[in-house]
């Protein structure tokens, strides 16, 4: 009975559901509690004073959202960065081709803060093309070569980065950040189910 529930199960819509709900437990929540305990310390629209450590800070009240939300983005970025790394694919062109990048973010956020909000959904894409993967391998539907071609060519453009970034680590001076190797690990597993399912489909042949 499981097996046939994971079997009538569509990846490729459920993926990007995923995507989104991490961006949702990783972002949302914690902006929702941040801003919750700002309105608490200033009560009735009053300004907040925020004291952590040696940082001292008074918050004008209606900065409360962009405070909480940058918050958010600035205590998580890392797992952000590499949760959604195939986002700065479809990103960098959008940023190229734009002539002015700054009108397109909210005036209260910078540019590095809006430009993680918005990363999982140009990484949107690739969940959906790991979904169809898994699809494919589950006999759910039958993966065009395009897109066998696509996500085994992302496959390798990953392995192929991480490891030009470990061969980096050689040099004099130069340290591993362990978000960054788990991220290209993280996509360089989900990507390998389209290659995978490039040779099944060629030993039934």
């Amino acid at each position: 009975m499981r097996w046939e529930r994971l079997r009538s199960a569509r990846f490729r819509w459920l993926l990007p559901v995923v995507g989104v709900s991490v961006w949702v437990w990783v972002i949302a929540l914690p902006a929702v509690q941040t801003y919750r305990a700002l309105r608490a310390i200033g009560a009735q629209g009053k300004n907040a004073a925020v004291s952590v450590g040696t940082f001292h800070a008074t918050i004008l009240a209606e900065n409360f959202w962009p405070f909480a939300v940058n918050e958010a983005v600035v205590t998580h970025s890392h797992a952000l960065t590499a949760i959604a790394m195939p986002g700065a694919l479809v990103e960098m062109p959008l940023t190229i081709a734009l002539t002015n990048p700054s009108l397109w973010y909210p005036k209260q956020m910078d540019e590095w803060t809006w430009s993680l909000l918005e990363a999982p959904l140009y990484c949107l894409p690739a969940w959906w093309l790991v979904g169809l993967g898994m699809d494919g391998l589950l006999g759910r539907r039958r993966v065009r070569w395009p897109l066998l071609l696509l996500g085994s060519v992302a496959w390798a453009t990953f392995a192929f980065m991480l490891c030009e970034y470990l061969l980096g680590w050689l040099l004099p001076g130069r340290a591993v950040e362990g978000w960054v190797v788990a991220g290209f690990g993280l996509w360089i597993a989900l990507f390998s189910v389209l290659p995978a399912v490039w040779i099944l489909r060629g030993r039934r042949v």
